[in-house]
């Protein structure tokens, strides 16, 4: 059982983020949770981020700054992870922040729960303040083991593969470090450090705030590179199913959600990367028999029933379901 004022590392990963970035320190200073080691690296950021880092470090002790070359989102978290000294560590990326709350409630429930690792809600917010998710009514906390934890982080629905909202213990990570030069580098080390557990709890309190902006890494236009998600998501499922052969249905309908995320990507893309488009709608076809019907939602049943009918038929219901929605 950890004492009741362990250190906690907080580290974030900034790049081109000028006019986030107080914001999210701001949110990170007024944690009620006063006993942080908060390490804010700079990977090679081309605006002021630097300067801002250094202005906030002068004027709270916890905060350490190091400036690096530019290596991208896993380079700079893997660089911050080696300054932890923490008995636990989260990550929080430099465009979101926190309530105030939210390290304590994380805390609190990893620590009451006698758990390994917890896990915290999130609103999906607009730069507007609009949140485009939906609210939980009544607060909730589900303690896992890992089997139950690895079927949600499949599920994808009670909460997100992503490393932020997560309390970890900074052992968890001597063999592990996040793929440098990847996108989508949550897929393939998340599942990683849940195998590292025997009890995982999750609170659904919303505190941590994810902003949506459309600049962001996630939401930039087709590249290839996006289709490490797929290379990744095939490895974690691959993984968890040896380990556990219950899950594998719901591994599969993991590996369909993906295989047609990457594909309404590549759709709606304004380069046609015809190849690739052949090769996952293959991929489409080979995994959708195999994901029993309990495991699908309303919105994947509708892309496979336009997939039985082949590739122009998903292509169109692609369409339709992008227009439909610019409408709402």
């Amino acid at each position: 059982m950890s004492s009741s004022n362990d250190l906690i590392s907080v580290v974030v990963p900034i790049y081109n983020v000028e006019k986030y970035l107080k914001k999210c320190i701001d949110s990170l200073i007024a944690q009620t949770y006063k006993n942080l080691q908060i390490i804010l690296v700079d990977d090679g950021s081309p605006d002021r981020c630097g300067e801002i880092c250094d202005a906030y470090a002068k004027q709270d002790k916890r905060i350490t700054v190091l400036h690096k070359k530019n290596g991208g989102l896993s380079d700079a978290r893997n660089a911050g992870i080696e300054l932890c000294k923490g008995k636990y560590v989260t990550f929080v990326d430099s465009d979101d922040y926190l309530s105030e709350e939210c390290i304590l409630y994380l805390y609190k429930t990893l620590v009451e729960n006698n758990a390994d690792l917890s896990i915290c809600g999130f609103k999906y917010i607009t730069e507007s303040g609009k949140i485009i998710n939906k609210l939980n009514s009544e607060e909730v906390t589900k303690v896992m083991n890992q089997e139950e934890a690895l079927y949600e982080l499949c599920n994808n629905i009670l909460f997100p593969n992503s490393a932020w909202a997560k309390l970890y213990k900074i052992e968890d990570f001597n063999d592990i470090r996040y793929p440098v030069g990847r996108l989508f580098e949550d897929i393939p080390t998340t599942y990683k450090l849940f195998f590292k557990t025997k009890k995982i709890a999750f609170g659904n309190k919303q505190l941590y705030y994810y902003l949506y902006r459309e600049a962001s890494i996630s939401k930039q236009q087709f590249n290839p590179k996006r289709l490490d998600a797929i290379e990744f998501i095939e490895e974690m499922c691959s993984d968890i199913s040896r380990k556990y052969p219950r899950l594998k249905s719901i591994s599969n309908k993991r590996m369909l959600e993906e295989y047609i995320y990457a594909y309404t990507s590549l759709v709606l893309s304004n380069i046609k990367y015809k190849e690739n488009i052949k090769n996952i709608f293959h991929k489409i076809k080979q995994t959708r028999f195999l994901v029993w019907r309990e495991c699908l939602g309303q919105k994947m049943a509708y892309y496979i029933l336009f997939s039985m009918f082949g590739p122009k038929s998903l292509e169109l219901g692609i369409k339709i379901e992008q227009h439909l929605k610019r409408k709402h």
